[in-house]
């Protein structure tokens, strides 16, 4: 990009004119900094190591001295604003495809190998700065994404069936004129998924689907001496969430499940109110227990595996 069309666009200030006319590329850190490119910061040790490295020009906001009268130095009055102006230009001539979605459909777009900002211009520089051409990214601010963007779309409801009797942790299901069978997630997320297939289908684009890639929840499977066991070889089921959205979210589409219980650290709202994690080895009335968690590691933790080999789950 030409410097002084660079100038122009982040509405920045020249403070020494150097004696190139262009830069090759943009980096926030000095790990992604190239000779040539410009170079985003206001810490002074950290431009002068960008220096070194051969970056063209220097954009900052907080008053620095010049070090190397060959660079470009252009003062913004708010370098989160230049950047943002930047990605704005970097996302309309990449034509990016941004998706507006719920918080649960946003968790889920993971699973179709789609990338999710941050709702921070800093934090998100480096994906929008590295997209591809036409590439699909999500989020679930409006209006952190009408900062980058005029226009961003939303999921469509899609119509969808179920092809038989699906279990709480897989399903089958007809949508779009396709049979999806077994996939490994529970029927809850069916309408979600349905939703993304609609609109790839619209976008007349190939995807991809992986179960492993959702992180809100995780199964743990269990005996009735609430022992970790394989999968197939258990009596009962923890389905531990980490977040209160998604602990309702679960409540909400499985309360009329038989054999369904809730479990949440010292609460009055729930069918099963622990101290520590290690209190659940004592509830045993459930078939499916939803448990609210802080921490992913210490509920790993504190079950422990089994020898013992039990009935199946989804024996009835």
């Amino acid at each position: 990009m030409n410097i002084s069309n660079l100038n122009e666009l982040l509405n920045t200030q020249i403070i020494n004119e150097g004696l190139v006319s262009s830069v090759e590329g943009f980096a926030l850190e000095l790990q992604e900094l190239k000779p040539g490119y410009a170079f985003f910061s206001n810490n002074e040790e950290d431009i002068n190591i960008a220096l070194k490295q051969g970056a063209f020009v220097i954009v900052y906001e907080k008053e620095l001295p010049i070090k190397d009268k060959e660079v470009f130095y252009l003062k913004s009055e708010n370098l989160e604003n230049a950047l943002l102006r930047l990605l704005r230009f970097l996302c309309e001539e990449k034509e990016l495809c941004f998706l507006c979605l719920d918080e649960q459909s946003l968790n889920f777009s993971k699973a179709f190998f789609l990338k999710n900002l941050q709702g921070n211009v800093y934090l998100d520089f480096k994906l929008l700065n590295q997209a591809k051409q036409k590439e699909i990214l999500c989020f679930n601010k409006e209006t952190y994404l009408l900062k980058l963007t005029a226009y961003y779309e939303k999921l469509c409801c899609s119509s969808f069936e179920f092809t038989n009797r699906s279990s709480l942790f897989f399903t089958s299901l007809l949508c779009e004129n396709s049979y999806f069978k077994n996939l490994r997630f529970p029927f809850l997320y069916a309408e979600i998924f349905a939703n993304f297939v609609a609109f790839f289908k619209k976008k007349k684009a190939n995807f991809h689907f992986d179960f492993n890639k959702l992180d809100s929840f995780e199964l743990y499977f269990v005996n009735e001496n609430i022992e970790c066991v394989e999968f197939g070889k258990s009596s009962k089921a923890f389905i531990v969430v980490f977040k209160e959205s998604d602990f309702e979210f679960w409540q909400e589409k499985c309360k009329h499940i038989k054999g369904f219980k809730t479990a949440v650290k010292n609460s009055l709202f729930c069918d099963f109110s622990y101290n520590e994690l290690k209190d659940l080895k004592y509830f045993k009335d459930f078939r499916y227990c939803l448990v609210l968690a802080d921490n992913k590691e210490e509920f790993r933790s504190s079950l422990m595996q089994t020898k013992e080999k039990n009935h199946s789950l989804f024996d009835e």
